[in-house]
């Protein structure tokens, strides 16, 4: 990440606790993928949008030109401070901490934003469960998603966490059960 940011001129994003987050989140993104995917999309199960998608991912440059950050706000600017990434990484969680499609113990993913230049669901129907399993009481948790590689992405995930986790067709949709 340090060499990236040198060669680019950009600044890593200073904040320990979400750099540590980030890393953490890349690091679950390589066990589960393969690939350090940036941490804030979920892999597609195309090659040649996952390859785009391995952090730095190839659309940081674009974001920063644009915004002064990358979508995720690891990178920015070498001339952004440490108030100019705190008031980033504010603007992120709105972006991602939505009032969650959660009747009960049914999660519906579907219908959220999309990223403008990644034409991908912001939230991803994995950052959504990560909120609702801390919302839900009781499981299982049933999660409606569009694409069948969320549902696998959720499952590597479950994997992941030691959570057991099972998919199936739910109309043009699918559902997956979580029980931890």
């Amino acid at each position: 990440m340090n060499k990236y940011a040198e060669h680019k001129g950009f600044r890593v994003n200073p904040h320990p606790m979400y750099l540590t987050n980030l890393k953490i989140w890349i690091a679950e993104n390589q066990t589960m993928y393969g690939k350090r995917i940036c941490p804030c999309f979920e892999a597609t199960g195309a090659p040649q949008v996952d390859r785009k998608l391995i952090c730095p991912c190839s659309f940081a440059e674009d974001d920063i030109a644009k915004t002064g950050t990358c979508h995720c706000k690891l990178f920015a600017r070498g001339d952004f401070t440490d108030a100019d990434f705190i008031a980033a990484e504010k603007d992120l969680m709105k972006e991602y901490r939505i009032g969650l499609n959660l009747q009960g113990n049914v999660l519906d993913t579907r219908g959220v934003p999309q990223s403008e230049n990644r034409q991908m669901d912001v939230p991803d129907p994995l950052h959504q469960i990560k909120q609702a399993l801390n919302q839900v009481s009781s499981m299982p948790l049933v999660v409606i998603v569009e694409r069948e590689q969320s549902a696998k992405n959720i499952l590597a995930y479950a994997k992941l966490k030691g959570i057991q986790a099972v998919y199936q067709p739910y109309g043009e949709a699918f559902q997956v059960t979580i029980r931890k």
